[in-house]
């Protein structure tokens, strides 16, 4: 895996969000509860490039924007006051494809989790994870594959409700975390989280993180049977792309910068945080041809477009949302990436 900066092939405007690269997992389920609900989800498909035919095909991919222009169509024919917690809600392990039905042959749920994390991109989520252990408690973090305002809370949404639903497909029905937390505003139906995740809920948090007691992943997943589970995992396996294993230091790298952009860790900090030597670290970013600053403009540059687009903010504040301490230095940034200055950006 190859994680380029923006300029670094004169491609400072190409939009992520328009490359087909998603599985359509989420856009399948989205359909699925829009179609119950009455709607006719060839109109929803209408002008997308795609139709309800297309994403039943096997190794389809679609794109972010084909799948932001479902969710916001969808919202808006439904005015539905949690729109991604219906979606996770409706998830089972056969909405996560092969990797789903593979899980289900894991031994206890930890290993189940294992596998899931592994397998993220062929999942198809669009709000990758990030699993820590500390004590008797479980961490699970998300954000977002693409900065987009608009979608943000749908999306985290659906993930942890995703989550939570296929967990209790597994485990059974008493499964819940223990706290939620949205870094989103508090809705308008807060009760509407707190009934389904049975659990407390709070909004405007630091950041997206659902905590759940350790001890589930001791659980034993029912029906296990060491040879029957193992030869089935082994003929899923085939099926499905090599995964990226949990442990890939990159993707957790990419994933911590894009957490941590406001706080804008160093290449030593950053380090310390996924537990390796700075040197270990910059081999690492060698061997895949990455370096760290690149990185982290990338991720800057992503979520600056997103805020001076999406938002009212300052020049200002969005430099310091980047953890910019000068709004100059941003400026000089953002020229350097785009080839034009924020203002010129904003209003184009």
């Amino acid at each position: 895996m190859s994680f380029k900066s923006p300029l670094s092939e004169n491609e400072a405007h190409a939009d992520p969000r328009s490359q087909a690269n998603l599985v359509p997992s989420v856009a399948r389920v989205l359909l699925a509860l829009a179609e119950e609900r009455g709607l006719s989800i060839e109109r929803l498909c209408r002008g997308l490039g795609l139709t309800p035919q297309t994403l039943a095909e096997e190794d389809v991919l679609i794109s972010h924007q084909q799948t932001r222009t479902l969710i916001l169509r969808v919202q808006q024919e439904l005015n539905e006051p949690a729109l991604g917690l219906a979606v996770g809600a409706r998830e089972t392990p056969v909405s996560w494809g092969l990797a789903g039905l593979a899980m289900l042959s894991c031994e206890t749920l930890g290993e189940a989790v294992s596998y899931g994390l592994e397998r993220q991109t062929v999942i198809g989520t669009m709000t990758p994870h990030l699993l820590s252990i500390e004590g008797d408690r479980l961490y699970l973090s998300s954000t977002p594959h693409i900065f987009d305002r608009e979608i943000e809370s749908f999306l985290v949404e659906e993930s942890f409700a995703g989550v939570v639903a296929v967990t209790r497909a597994m485990v059974g029905a008493n499964f819940k975390p223990l706290r939620i937390e949205f870094a989103f505003a508090c809705p308008a139906q807060p009760r509407l989280y707190e009934r389904f995740f049975r659990c407390p809920v709070h909004f405007n948090a630091d950041e997206h993180r659902m905590t759940v007691d350790a001890q589930w992943l001791q659980m034993r997943m029912p029906g296990y049977d060491r040879l029957s589970s193992e030869l089935v995992r082994k003929q899923l396996n085939r099926l499905l792309p090599a995964p990226i294993g949990r442990d890939d230091l990159l993707a957790s790298v990419v994933s911590r910068i894009r957490y941590g952009l406001q706080d804008s860790p160093s290449q030593r900090e950053m380090a310390a945080q996924v537990n390796v030597s700075e040197r270990t670290l910059r081999r690492r970013l060698v061997d895949q041809n990455a370096s760290y600053r690149d990185l982290r403009d990338e991720a800057r540059y992503e979520r600056a477009r997103d805020l001076l687009i999406n938002s009212e903010l300052s020049i200002s504040e969005v430099a310091q949302a980047l953890g910019y301490a000068d709004p100059r230095s941003f400026r000089r940034a953002f020229k350097r990436w785009s080839g034009e200055l924020p203002t010129a950006f904003r209003a184009s």
